[in-house]
Parts: C-alpha cells; sequence; structure tokens
C-alpha cells in the first residue's frame, strides 16, 4: 500500500488535532460514500493542546496517510521536521484576529525553507463557523495572499474549513488523493 508522509503545522489552538481526529472518523466509516454526502460525523471530539509530535495514520483510497503534528508551541524547530514529510498542511485560526499576523510569519518561515521548495502545500482557513471570523477578503488583504501564492516555489492550495462542523473535510480528502498520487 502507498504511503504519503504530511507534516501538519499551525499555532496553537487553530484546530490540527481535531483536523485530524476527524479525517480519521470520516475515512473509518464503512461506506465512505454514504458518509461524504451525509456529514453525520457528530459532535466535535475534545481535544487538549499537542505537546510535541502526534502521529496519525488515515487510510483512503487503499493509500495510507501519515501526519506527522507539530505541537503550536514547537515552532522553533518545525524545520527540524521537514525533511521527514513530502506534503504540507498548514492550518490558520481565522478567528483569533492576534494570532494571524505571527500565523503568517511563522507561514512566511515555512515556505522560504529549502527543505520545503518541493513540497505541496494545503493552506487551511479553518473556524469559518465563528461568528468572529475574519472574511477571506480580510484574510486575503492582511497576508498578501496573491503575492504569496506568486512568489512561493510550492503549489499552494487554500481552503477554508470548519473542522468542528466538519466543512471542508471532503475537500481536504480530495487534495489528498490528486497531490499524493505520485
Amino acid at each position: 500500500m502507498a504511503e504519503a508522509q504530511l507534516l501538519v503545522l499551525g499555532s496553537e489552538g487553530v484546530g490540527k488535532t481535531v483536523m485530524l481526529k476527524r479525517l480519521q472518523t470520516l475515512t473509518a466509516q464503512q461506506n465512505l460514500a454514504q458518509a461524504l454526502h451525509k456529514q453525520d460525523l457528530g459532535e466535535a471530539p475534545s481535544t487538549i493542546p499537542t505537546i510535541g509530535v502526534n502521529l496519525v495514520t488515515v487510510t483512503y483510497n487503499r493509500k495510507k496517510y501519515t501526519f506527522r503534528e507539530l505541537g503550536g508551541a514547537m515552532g522553533p524547530i518545525w524545520n527540524n521536521y521537514f525533511k521527514d514529510a513530502s506534503y504540507l498542511v498548514y492550518i490558520i485560526d481565522t478567528a483569533n484576529q492576534t494570532q494571524v499576523a505571527s500565523s503568517c510569519i511563522q507561514l512566511l518561515e515555512v515556505l522560504a525553507s529549502k527543505q520545503t521548495q518541493h513540497m505541496s502545500v494545503l493552506l487551511i482557513f479553518n473556524k469559518i463557523d465563528s461568528p468572529d471570523r475574519l472574511s477571506m477578503s480580510e484574510i486575503s488583504a492582511l497576508l498578501r495572499l496573491r503575492e504569496i501564492s506568486a512568489s512561493a516555489r510550492q503549489d499552494i492550495t487554500v481552503l477554508e474549513c470548519s473542522f468542528r462542523e466538519g466543512a471542508g473535510l471532503t475537500e481536504i480528502l480530495t487534495w489528498l488523493q490528486e497531490k499524493c498520487a505520485k
């Protein structure tokens, strides 16, 4: 069975662990096609902040995806883990307006690394269900998303999600299938 190694990064509290638990629940459904249409994932799982590294494996369409989630507090040493991954998932919390700027700086540092130049990147804006969230146009302007995408060497895909409600999970699975098909 083919296996893809993914690195999951983002500041503390952005929803990295919730995303992984939701993907595990979704892919574990007996009838995946029915599950994708129903989106019956139940209540959002409770989580605690990841201290260190969390390894999660998801099997989808006979392919194994191993996600290495690094705690947000580990930001200063994320670069030590770049060599072990072929794909990158970076999550930003759209409801935490004070954290968006620092998340952008961290993202730029990750994208600037020589070790990530070959990676396909999935940039996820989470918590779109929050009434306090920034709109996509506000986020794009604040982060200068167009300039980042134009100047980055990586192939960057942008998604808006709500891991709590399950929105965007099927798009993540589609991205995995398309980008990790090699």
